[in-house]
């Protein structure tokens, strides 16, 4: 049985793409697959806990099977002409245009097939890469990290890096509007590891959803299996396989 690899962006960059790769490959292995994640370096990750075998990209051979990320060009361009499949791994839309490089498709770098972690991006793979074969590979939610507890404390939570400013407003605008619940602490998300990430939105009731240019809902619906109150944006244009009006309180895109 060929090996499959997972090549990434260095582990240690706290990424939800790099997270799912991790967490593809350990699937894979459980499943009875030969399965490792490939970096430059080789290290872990440390934001979060894998049981994933990984090794250095150094120590690949022709004969693994190859799943690259859909922005690392550098890194198509590298395997091009390596005698091995080769695959991509297309966890966001919006930066495949990195990977590609104005070429018309991954299929100039020898690619073949591409794994969609969502109904929109596999249209969107459709409709921008039409000779190559789609896969709908969803993106994986751990309940052991991330449950519902037995009580929740009426507090905010959100993760602000892809929307700053919103954030501001709303605070700004939700305080005024109820004033009743100017007091509630807010619990501003940035560059925690996993395990914080989960401790908070156990904690909170109610979670803020500042996704933008997302393929997937994918820390919505953590914040769910947490047991929070969901509101704000779902970040996917064109639909969403994980935000419907009975799961959350959604909002238009920039409605603050």
């Amino acid at each position: 049985m060929a090996r499959i690899a997972y090549l990434t962006w260095p582990a240690t960059e706290v990424s939800g793409g790099i997270k799912a790769a991790f967490q593809h490959v350990e699937i894979l292995c459980a499943a009875g697959f030969d399965a490792w994640v490939a970096s430059e370096s080789g290290a872990a990750p440390g934001w979060f806990q894998s049981s994933a075998p990984h090794t250095r990209m150094s120590e690949l051979t022709g004969d693994d099977i190859l799943v690259l990320p859909e922005n690392h060009v550098e890194l198509l361009r590298r395997v091009t002409n390596a005698p091995t499949r080769k695959l991509v791994f297309c966890q966001n839309p919006y930066y495949a245009v990195q990977g590609l490089d104005d070429q018309p498709s991954y299929s100039r770098y020898g690619v073949t097939h591409v794994l969609c972690p969502s109904h929109s991006v596999e249209a969107f793979c459709r409709r921008r890469l039409p000779d190559l074969q789609t896969a709908y590979t969803p993106f994986y939610i751990d309940h052991e990290r991330f449950r519902c507890p037995s009580s929740k404390v009426l507090e905010i939570a959100c993760v602000p890096r892809k929307r700053v400013l919103e954030a501001a407003v709303i605070r700004d605008m939700f305080r005024a509007t109820h004033p009743q619940y100017a007091h509630l602490a807010w619990h501003f998300v940035q560059k925690a590891n996993e395990g914080q990430v989960a401790a908070v939105m156990s904690r909170a009731a109610v979670f803020l959803s500042l996704q933008r240019f997302e393929a997937h809902g994918m820390t919505a619906l953590e914040a769910m299996a947490s047991g929070c109150i969901v509101a704000g944006f779902d970040g996917v244009f064109g639909g969403n396989d994980s935000s419907t009006p009975q799961n959350g309180f959604w909002a238009g895109e920039d409605d603050v």
